[in-house]
């Protein structure tokens, strides 16, 4: 998706963390620049004056390249929407809209594409096959649409034939094959924060000196997609953790939250290496050097590491 030159109020006191009014007043001051709608009256702040604000008073504008993947859902059923709540809710990447009725559906997708469209087979007022249908006939920027039904799986395959891309088996409760087929379909990694495994007493298995340069990307253990890079030596290494020295993050600042850190390496012999972690110990003596207890492994990465103990 392409980055928006206007945002909303909504999305502009989401990104510096203030009141929607605040920004309204600050847009009729003349703070903010941006156009407003002559009918509705709404306020749309344009980005550039975003960006001016937020380096004014040093915010971070790394979430403003950070465009969200919309998915509409056409459903008036709630256990439906709740559950794919519980597959998406976690992710600040995906933003999940809903439309009770067809009429809705095809009116917010006139205005604006979302990334992915979930319809349930069951709506009220207009046959889900119509809906369909006319969406695909709409223009041929349309054609980009990507259509998942959720239906009964004995109606799997007249969904696909009314044009659909794919269906979500309405009898299934397995909400991890639903995420992976999402997922795929708005063709983004899905790094769901996993379950943290204990390396605490592998972290004292014997350690290899490594002097090797990496890649790091600090993250809120809150917001795990929103990461300050930087670079790292790894002066040594183990099963259960590493110690890194010359820590540089491109943002100067830890955040004063809990965090984790993502190493990566480019170079043997841990080529193509990568581990989740958090510090134990933290110092700077003219430069930032930290101890990392690894959170989580690959099996490959971790491979390479006990290769090296070899």
């Amino acid at each position: 998706m392409t980055s928006k030159e206007f945002l909303t109020t909504g999305e502009a006191a989401r990104l510096v963390n203030i009141s929607r009014s605040t920004i309204s007043r600050n847009f009729d001051k003349g703070i903010f620049q941006g156009k407003k709608n002559p009918i509705t009256g709404e306020r749309m702040i344009s980005r550039e004056s975003l960006i001016n604000f937020m380096k004014q008073f040093n915010l971070p504008v790394d979430n403003l390249s950070l465009e969200k993947k919309r998915i509409l859902v056409g459903t008036s059923d709630d256990h439906l929407f709740s559950q794919l709540q519980r597959v998406l809710s976690e992710d600040g990447r995906v933003e999940l809209e809903r439309a009770g009725f067809g009429g809705d559906v095809l009116i917010s997708c006139s205005k604006t594409l979302p990334s992915l469209l979930i319809l349930d087979e069951e709506l009220a007022d207009i046959p889900c096959m119509e809906i369909i249908r006319s969406l695909r006939r709409m223009t041929t920027d349309q054609q980009d649409l990507k259509i998942l039904c959720s239906a009964k799986s004995r109606n799997s395959r007249r969904c696909l034939e009314w044009g659909v891309d794919e269906v979500l088996p309405k009898e299934s409760s397995d909400l991890e094959e639903w995420g992976k087929m999402i997922y795929t379909f708005l063709n983004i990694p899905r790094e769901l924060p996993e379950e943290e495994t204990n390396y605490k007493h592998q972290r004292r298995w014997p350690r290899m000196n490594i002097h090797l340069p990496l890649k790091i990307g600090i993250y809120s253990v809150r917001t795990p997609y929103r990461r300050d890079t930087g670079q790292a030596t790894m002066e040594n290494i183990s099963i259960g953790g590493a110690f890194l020295s010359d820590i540089a993050l491109e943002g100067g600042k830890i955040p004063c939250e809990p965090f984790r850190v993502l190493l990566e390496s480019d170079q043997e012999p841990l080529k193509d290496w990568k581990a989740h972690g958090k510090v134990i110990r933290l110092q700077s003596n003219g430069t930032v050097t930290a101890g990392i207890q690894f959170t989580r492994v690959p099996k490959a990465s971790m491979k390479m590491i006990e290769d090296l103990a070899q």
